[in-house]
């Protein structure tokens, strides 16, 4: 899919870059999914690999981006690389969705997260308190990992996994707003066949 690297500024300026990738082709303005790594993970660690597959198989854009002080990204003045503050990243999640809004291709009433693992979590955190959020993707979430250590990890746990992997999808379709675009339940049910 087509690519163009990008630089956004933080709103403490500090520089994230990344890409920007849409369809081959495409009439009007795209919804945007914006997308980062929440841990240590780089967007060559497979956030290409989302990005072209939701761009080849939906009209839809994306917008991905190494976290502050990792990969690409500058880390803040005076400050190490590899350091990880859940705010700041939280935040800057909020700074790509401005990013995105002033992009040409992007509506920006049509903007979505999409997050893995610590960045699941960063996702349903700024997917509540950003309004302009219209959907969040949130795959295997890790939302504190100090309360997901092993002494709090239950058999009950077990029971209400298989109970979402047998019967939760009937519920997927809560889990995106109506006001995000028409056929969107549809489109991603086809896409959790992939």
């Amino acid at each position: 899919m087509p690519s163009k690297d990008i630089e956004l500024k933080t709103s403490d300026n500090i520089t994230l870059r990344g890409w920007f990738v849409t369809p081959a082709s495409f009439d009007g303005k795209l919804p945007c999914l914006v997308m980062a790594h929440g841990w240590t993970a780089l967007k060559e660690m497979d956030l290409n690999t989302f990005a072209d597959y939701f761009t080849s198989s939906l009209p839809i854009s994306c917008l991905v981006y190494d976290n502050r002080g990792f990969g690409d990204s500058d880390p803040a003045l005076g400050q190490p690389r590899h350091e990880i503050i859940p705010q700041l990243q939280q935040s800057d999640y909020s700074d790509a969705i401005t990013y995105a809004s002033s992009l040409p291709e992007v509506d920006p009433e049509r903007i979505g997260l999409w997050g893995s693992s610590y960045s699941g979590g960063h996702v349903l955190y700024v997917g509540a308190v950003d309004r302009r959020v219209k959907a969040v993707l949130s795959q295997v979430h890790a939302s504190s990992p100090f309360d997901q250590n092993e002494e709090n990890l239950h058999y009950s746990a077990f029971a209400e996994l298989y109970s979402l992997l047998t019967n939760g999808w009937e519920n997927f379709n809560r889990l995106i707003r109506p006001d995000f675009a028409g056929g969107m339940n549809t489109s991603f049910a086809e896409a959790l066949v992939w």
